[in-house]
């Protein structure tokens, strides 16, 4: 990614009579949702969250933004200053993430004393959905805009946290997106498969008077007929409900031809996560093993990961590749994008260097850093993120990718007052 192409660059532009509207941002993370903003021409006055790390990293990249280090909802809204737009993006529940699944939070139980028993570890991850809610019946914003994975969509309580919305007085505007295809002008389509359910809820007056922003996605593409082509979003079922995924198996939505005498299926231009690897960084030797902290020794790989580079191997045949350790996932080439980065920073994803002889145990073998997988994410390289390994992880994996949060950014602005 070049400079010119930076979220960075809009950061650190101008004077501040460049920036033509105003943002306030919960659960700041990364700042991915802040770079785009900037880089989108909004100001912002204010992030919170309860992740001290992620405050820090907003103070280094952000300096002279008021940061506040505290749970949202303990916050007084009242002390929050006005913006023309909020940006948050919640969760339905308090979850615990586990093979892809989320469970609710538990009652905690009390023992014979009275007393807490002890019981799993549920770490505050982000703001719930009410918290954009109260901000709104305080502030008024001309608009709140958020992401979230596409199962937030389907949960039990969207609908109704929609309905919520009305009766405050916004016109919800819902679409579902992927990084890998998401066309913004300036900036490329990230080598990361990441589909996400974004919104903007606009304030009805402003509805009324400017329209709704547009927020149908599109993505460069080849037409078998027409050649390169801006395909457009199609949905399988339920247009008027455009909330799915693309990456699954059964996808529910696709991509076609804009022409009106084509409409063929066209499959989006991605680009490789081999644009953003490191190539003087390098790994161990495979049949070494890893190293296991809590032991203190190297420790074999396991039959699993040992197929899956065994596959690499003999489908690339001597060509660099990506391992995947997650349940029906394998290797992958260089030349497309990984799946989605989790909220601990990508763990899954290792780069797989063959030597001439092809063996499984002398293949070198490493974890994608983190700055490779900020990079995935759409940060520049000269974004700093605050913490240990851990903290950082957590960063870039929660993340709102920054293509998306500028695109976002972006359309929303179209139908603000100015």
């Amino acid at each position: 990614m070049t400079a010119a192409t930076t979220p960075q660059a809009a950061k650190t532009a101008g004077p501040l009579a460049d920036f033509t509207h105003t943002s306030v941002h919960f659960f700041t993370g990364g700042n991915g949702d802040m770079l785009g903003f900037a880089q989108a021409g909004y100001l912002s006055l204010y992030a919170a969250n309860h992740h001290p790390a992620s405050c820090a990293t907003a103070r280094i990249n952000f300096p002279g933004l008021f940061v506040n280090p505290a749970d949202v909802q303990t916050i007084d809204m009242r002390c929050v200053p006005s913006a023309q737009v909020l940006v948050a993006s919640p969760i339905c529940t308090e979850a615990s993430p586990a093979g892809g699944k989320t469970a609710p939070r538990k009652a905690v139980e009390l023992d014979e004393n009275g007393r807490p028993k002890p019981g799993p570890d549920w770490p505050q991850t982000r703001i719930t959905m009410w918290e954009p809610v109260r901000y709104a019946e305080v502030h008024r914003p001309l608009a709140y805009v958020g992401e979230n994975v596409a199962q937030f969509g389907t949960s039990t309580l969207f609908k109704a946290w929609l309905q919520v919305w009305e009766a405050l007085g916004y016109t919800p505007v819902i679409a579902s997106v992927n990084a890998a295809h998401l066309k913004v002008d300036g900036i490329p389509p990230l080598p990361q498969s990441r589909d996400r359910v974004v919104w903007c809820f606009l304030r009805n007056d402003v509805a009324e008077t400017h329209g709704l922003p547009d927020l149908r996605p599109t993505c460069d593409a080849m037409c078998p007929t027409c050649g390169p082509v801006e395909g457009i979003q199609h949905w399988k079922k339920n247009p008027d409900f455009p909330v799915g995924e693309y990456g699954r198996e059964n996808r529910q939505y696709y991509y076609v031809c804009p022409n009106p005498r084509c409409k063929a299926y066209v499959e989006p231009v991605t680009r490789g996560i081999g644009d953003v690897i490191d190539p003087s960084v390098r790994g161990d030797r495979f049949g070494d093993g890893y190293f296991d902290h809590f032991k203190g020794a190297y420790k074999p790989y396991v039959q699993a990961t040992r197929d899956r580079v065994a596959t690499g191997l003999e489908r690339y045949r001597g060509k660099p590749f990506i391992v995947t350790l997650r349940n029906h996932c394998s290797a992958s080439s260089l030349d497309a994008p990984i799946g989605t980065l989790t909220a601990k920073g990508g763990g899954h994803h290792y780069l797989a260097r063959p030597t001439a002889e092809l063996s499984i145990d002398e293949c070198e073998y490493r974890p994608l850093t983190i700055r490779e997988k900020a990079r995935a994410q759409g940060f520049p390289d000269d974004h700093i993120f605050a913490g240990d390994e851990d903290d950082q992880r957590l960063q870039v994996g929660n993340a709102v990718p920054v293509n998306v949060a500028t695109w976002l950014a972006r359309r929303v602005k179209a139908v603000l007052p100015h």
